[in-house]
């Protein structure tokens, strides 16, 4: 009953979350937060899917065995700990976000120019708000792990690399030689603290 509730009102935390981010910035900036296209389309949709299919399989177990459970790794303590890790990429995904301050942009917007943010997480990884959502994505499998949730997954996180491929070309197109060193310095995923 306790892994329920949580796993709803972690999605509402979450969602609350990043709807005020966008809404913070909109309001200090003035200017479009979310981009348009097929891969931002994608993610949303995706990452709508694997909450969906994780709130279902917690709240029907007819549901959770037609989507493949995997039954082996269906414990309480590895449930609780999947919670616990997705408490923890709402938290980081909020403070990495944060950070971010007004270049904080959902989709890359190619006639907008923002700065390029080299301190704090950002002093020793590029992408820590994406790695937020990785850890959310593995948070959720380890609540109800099954073979369609891991299928969804693992689409979304292609989708979520991607789109890091493409803001990393649209940076060193709008930054040049400022971001090829700031590149060098820090790593994509995981920090690099020894520089």
């Amino acid at each position: 009953m306790i892994e329920k509730i949580l796993i709803i009102l972690l999605t509402l935390i979450y969602l609350g979350a990043f709807i005020t981010r966008n809404l913070i910035v909109k309001a200090d900036t003035k200017q479009r937060i979310r981009a348009s296209d097929f891969l931002l389309k994608s993610s949303i949709i995706f990452t709508s899917l694997c909450f969906l299919m994780t709130i279902i399989s917690t709240n029907s177990e007819r549901w959770y065995q037609l989507m493949g459970a995997i039954v082996f790794l269906r414990y309480p303590i590895i449930s609780y700990m999947g919670l616990f890790l997705f408490a923890l990429s709402i938290i980081m995904g909020w403070s990495f976000s944060a950070q971010l301050k007004n270049s904080w942009r959902v989709g890359i917007h190619e006639n907008q120019k923002t700065a390029l943010i080299q301190n704090g997480i950002y002093a020793y990884i590029r992408n820590p708000y994406f790695l937020s959502y990785f850890i959310m994505f593995f948070s959720l499998f380890l609540v109800r792990p099954s073979y369609v949730l891991f299928v969804l997954l693992l689409a979304a996180s292609t989708i979520f690399h991607c789109m890091v491929i493409r803001e990393e070309i649209h940076l060193l197109n709008l930054h040049g030689k400022e971001y090829i060193k700031y590149k060098k310095k820090t790593g994509r995923y995981i920090p690099r603290f020894i520089k």
